[in-house]
């Protein structure tokens, strides 16, 4: 029997040099990511074992890794490039769900952070 669940990754903090502007390149910024990863759970379920199991700690490596080796104009870019990539490396998982905030965008009004949600399938990652 399967049973479907979301791996979640909460407010994953990490400073990337990614912006439009000068700046942004020169000094980077931080930013924070929330990533769903869906899954079948059964297994690790009926184990109980990291083996049978999405390990966090590879996921938030893999993320950081993505995240910060290449540095994008455009939030929605690298956001894209993030869930093909642990689709790529996590083969388990059938869709990612995630959130990039900028938590300092450079606009003068005072808001708490700007960036991307998306959802993206295996199918639609074109990984099937």
């Amino acid at each position: 029997m399967s049973i479907k669940g979301k791996v979640v990754i909460d407010r994953l903090e990490l400073h990337a040099y990614h912006g439009w502007h000068k700046h942004e390149g020169e000094f980077g910024q931080p930013y924070t990511i929330d990533l769903e990863l869906v899954t079948d759970v059964s297994r690790a379920a009926e184990t109980d074992h990291l083996t049978d199991a999405l390990d966090y700690a590879a996921i938030v490596a893999t993320t950081k890794r993505i995240f910060t080796e290449r540095r994008h104009k455009l939030v929605e870019s690298v956001a894209v490039k993030l869930a093909r990539g642990l689709l790529r490396e996590f083969a388990p998982v059938e869709e990612v769900e995630l959130r990039v905030m900028k938590l300092k965008p450079p606009i003068p009004e005072r808001i708490a952070a700007a960036g991307v949600r998306l959802r993206l399938t295996r199918a639609e990652a074109g990984l099937v």
